[in-house]
């Protein structure tokens, strides 16, 4: 079967026949800021690998409609030319700004809009599916609060949104952030300015390495940071504008890898991610300390992350950093859960997974969704609003069916949980094209057994 359209797709248990090197695409985070920039100045974004899913052919799509020029020189190649904001440049309007799916480029793309657009213009910004439930208020606030004049069709903070932008302010407020995607998508957009800004923000930042993430992509553009803590808050300060990198490498994407690296835990092999090291600005390399906490054998080289299994007892993982991993970690709590009361298991097999407070807002429920998944295998499970606790529960048996309600990171949950034990499939099985388009066939040509077998 085609394992990109309906029907199901599971992995299934049985071990690796040797060490395996896997890469999965190229990071959608730094892709979708690297191309963003890129449409506001001007860069070749090389990426690292494959090219992203869904998300970074959204961010592609997006710089051809907004830049000057946008050529693809080669499989891993664009040459862009951007349009920098000014009196007499910006992003014009014209066809809508479509974004996707994708909440990162939704935010990337609206700051850069209002901030960044040609003055007096007039540009809509619309996506599809799961975007059309989520919303970004603060982002929204901040923006208004700036000049910005922006037309709400379903609500306020939501998308499709028309902004008409205004001149760059010397400051931005953002108040009460729900996503650090918002920090991140207005330090772009004020960075693209020349001259000195500063962006306040009152409020913790959830997922805090991201816009880690996004300094570093600021750096390679040529524009640096200062961060300061001000009361209540952060304050960033920067010097504009962006400047042309050049040649601009996209690394492989950690959220993808730890998907792979817990794959070959569970079946107890040993797994390779070449390309992307542990001092990688993607928070989610924590992969490799949080398999370590469920006593998996895990540790990264010069370059790469590695990891081997099995999972050994259960954790207590604070995910804050990188709420993505959860539904991996999801998996590999389960496994130890399911097999409590073994010998090879230390302790009582229980688990809890915290710092997961942005998940309800996902392409999904996410922590609802989780906990149906696993309690439909039997296991037991405690929810809350930031947390998930996973213990030993009746196992129950037969074979099950698993949808992953669109969500790309829960289609990988519970593909990992076809690992753990036999006869789960999962719905939807082409959601993971968001992310990771060629997941099935890339787990399959490693050495994972898939069914059916995907088409080559």
């Amino acid at each position: 079967m085609d394992s990109r359209k309906g029907g199901a797709m599971g992995l299934r248990p049985g071990p690796l026949p040797a060490p395996v090197a896997l890469s999965p695409p190229g990071s959608k985070s730094i892709a979708q800021r690297a191309l963003v920039c890129a449409a506001l100045r001007g860069a070749e974004p090389r990426r690292g690998g494959r090219p992203a899913g869904g998300a970074g052919g959204a961010a592609r799509g997006l710089a051809a409609r907004v830049a000057i020029g946008c050529a693809e020189e080669a499989r891993d190649r664009l040459r862009i030319q951007g349009r920098p904001p000014g009196p007499a440049g910006g992003w014009e309007e014209g066809s809508p700004l479509e974004v996707g799916e994708s909440g990162t480029l939704a935010r990337l793309a609206s700051a850069a809009a209002g901030l960044c657009g040609r003055p007096g213009a007039s540009l809509r910004l619309q996506g599809r599916g799961s975007l059309e439930r989520r919303s970004s208020p603060a982002l929204f606030q901040a923006l208004e609060r700036a000049g910005v004049s922006c037309a709400f069709e379903r609500g306020r903070g939501t998308w499709p949104v028309e902004v008409v932008p205004c001149g760059p302010p010397a400051e931005v407020l953002l108040e009460r952030p729900a996503s650090s995607q918002e920090v991140s998508s207005l330090l772009i957009a004020l960075a693209a300015h020349p001259g000195r800004r500063s962006l306040s923000v009152e409020g913790p930042i959830p997922s805090r390495p991201y816009v880690g993430l996004t300094l570093r992509v600021l750096a390679n553009f040529g524009v640096e940071v200062d961060l300061r803590a001000r009361e209540g808050g952060e304050a960033f300060a920067l010097a504009g504008p962006l400047r042309a990198p050049g040649s601009l490498r996209v690394e492989p994407d950690a959220s993808s890898a730890a998907v792979a690296l817990a794959a070959a835990c569970l079946v107890g092999g040993e797994l390779t991610v070449p390309g992307l090291p542990p001092t990688s600005g993607q928070g989610d390399v924590r992969i490799e300390e949080h398999l370590r906490a469920f006593g998996c054998r895990a540790g990264g080289g010069e370059g790469a992350l590695r990891a081997g299994g099995p999972p050994r007892r259960g954790a207590v993982v604070d995910l804050t950093g990188e709420p993505d991993l959860a539904p991996v970690l999801a998996a590999v709590a389960a496994a130890v859960a399911l097999r409590a009361g073994d010998a090879s298991i230390e302790g009582s097999g229980e688990s809890l997974l915290t710092g997961l407070g942005t998940l309800p807002g996902k392409e999904s429920d996410r922590i609802a969704v989780l906990a149906r998944g696993l309690a439909s295998l039997g296991v037991a499970v405690e929810t809350g609003a930031d947390f998930l606790r996973i213990g030993p529960g009746r196992v129950a048996e037969g074979d099950r069916l698993l949808h992953p309600e669109g969500d790309h990171r829960m289609a990988f949950c519970f593909a990992l949980l076809g690992l753990v034990r036999p006869r789960i499939d999962v719905g939807e099985p082409g959601c993971v094209g968001k992310s990771w388009p060629g997941f099935w066939e890339d787990l399959a040509a490693a050495g994972f057994r898939v069914a059916p077998a995907p088409r080559a």
